[in-house]
């Protein structure tokens, strides 16, 4: 299941876990909590005396919710809608340790055990209420739920050096958005407004290049004509900056879908693939790597084409993009679209590592999907990212000189 269905699943199982059957409080843990693209387990931690009778409850869920197995403090059932649930019981003075216990991957509890001594011998070393108590009870600052995977949040934490994680507050535009000039839902005013209304100071809108026509893709006199009317639009639309874009096709060849002297005439690129997903990994890259080259290549769109439960995506050498990025001065983006969030966590880390910053884009094709930009900082914060790691964190007038090459 896809983190964004889970999320509207995950608040009906809590308000029946509260209202029907009568938990003192429940909290949602394991992969969920640390905001893993795909769910495949739903796991609350949950306070109760009566754990036979929440079972009992729980088994009439949805009309009937079968249990797999249970012991005096957890159980398992199989949800109809194919996912598993995981019930674990906790208290007070064990609330904190459980929470950590539950949510932490099997790699990141290995490592803190390592801190800590035996994690199931813990509660003989005292009450711990919040997590926050148990990390200082062993001298560790407090590890994001995002972060808990097992690579170095556990040393850095001893030391004081965990990132400051981007948060949904720190995005100021967005940076890849349609219109009905292409295949969106909303005119480019109606989604400038909107993204006002969000908190936006500027939009870029990036509708589909001429050769993608099955998204209406624009041609290159109605870009031109896109461009002029964005410019006088605004003239008179206050409190936020539309800018001139494209979401430029990479041709199989490595060039870019419009001529030269049109994308000069933009603020910036978005470039991405669309077409020919079957060439192998070494053509797939040289052809990213070509696109890069051309000046008026600023971020790439959507880096493997996945779609989550669906597609797994071309293959790239990112590691030799990452670097390709790094010295021509280009970009990536983390596409916020649930079935997308491509940047990977991993592949956004290897970006930001060797500091090359990363858009976080909605791909919205409509006024509704800004919202989704959550789910974008959701991996940007699974990756590590704090938010001078990110583009559009930053204000157009310190973000512009960035896409000038």
């Amino acid at each position: 299941m896809l983190l964004y269905t889970a999320d509207e699943l995950s608040s009906e199982v809590e308000r029946f876990l509260v209202d029907k059957c009568g938990v003192g409080r429940a909290e949602i843990v394991g992969d969920y909590r640390r905001r893993v693209e795909v769910i495949d387990e739903m796991a609350f931690v949950v306070e109760t005396n009566d754990f036979s009778s929440l079972i009992s409850k729980l088994e009439r869920y949805g009309g009937r919710t079968p249990v797999l197995s249970s012991s005096k403090d957890t159980a398992l059932f199989a949800l109809s809608s194919g996912i598993l649930l995981r019930i674990q019981v906790a208290f007070k003075e064990t609330w904190g340790l459980a929470l950590l216990l539950c949510t932490g991957s099997k790699a990141h509890l290995k490592k803190l055990s390592s801190v800590t001594g035996s994690l199931n011998a813990i509660k003989s070393k005292g009450a711990f209420p919040t997590e926050s108590s148990l990390y200082r009870r062993f001298g560790l600052s407090f590890i994001e739920p995002e972060l808990r995977e097992g690579r170095d949040e556990v040393e850095r934490s001893a030391q004081g050096t965990l990132p400051v994680l981007v948060s949904v507050k720190d995005i100021r535009g967005e940076l890849h958005s349609h219109s009905t000039t292409s295949d969106g839902m909303h005119t480019i005013e109606q989604m400038a407004i909107a993204a006002r209304e969000q908190g936006y100071e500027y939009l870029g809108i990036t509708d589909h290049s001429q050769s993608l026509k099955i998204a209406r893709g624009v041609s290159a006199e109605d870009l031109r004509k896109q461009i002029r009317f964005i410019e006088k639009l605004n003239v008179r639309l206050e409190g936020i900056r539309i800018l001139k874009s494209a979401e430029v096709d990479i041709l199989v060849d490595g060039s870019l879908d419009y001529p030269d002297d049109l994308l000069q005439e933009l603020d910036y690129t978005v470039c991405s693939i669309h077409s020919r997903f079957g060439l192998t990994k070494g053509q797939q890259t040289e052809r990213i790597l070509r696109a890069m080259d051309n000046r008026y290549f600023n971020i790439l769109g959507h880096a493997t084409g996945r779609l989550l439960l669906k597609r797994p995506g071309y293959e790239i050498d990112i590691e030799r993009i990452v670097t390709h990025a790094k010295q021509n001065g280009c970009f990536f983006e983390i596409n916020s679209s649930p079935d997308r969030l491509d940047l990977s966590a991993e592949n956004a880390r290897a970006a930001a590592r060797v500091g090359v910053k990363i858009a976080v884009s909605t791909d919205a094709h409509s006024t509704f999907e800004f919202g989704l930009v959550r789910y974008g900082v959701d991996q940007a914060r699974r990756a590590g990212m704090e938010k001078n790691a990110v583009l559009n964190c930053l204000p157009w007038k310190m973000l512009a000189p960035l896409f000038k090459r």
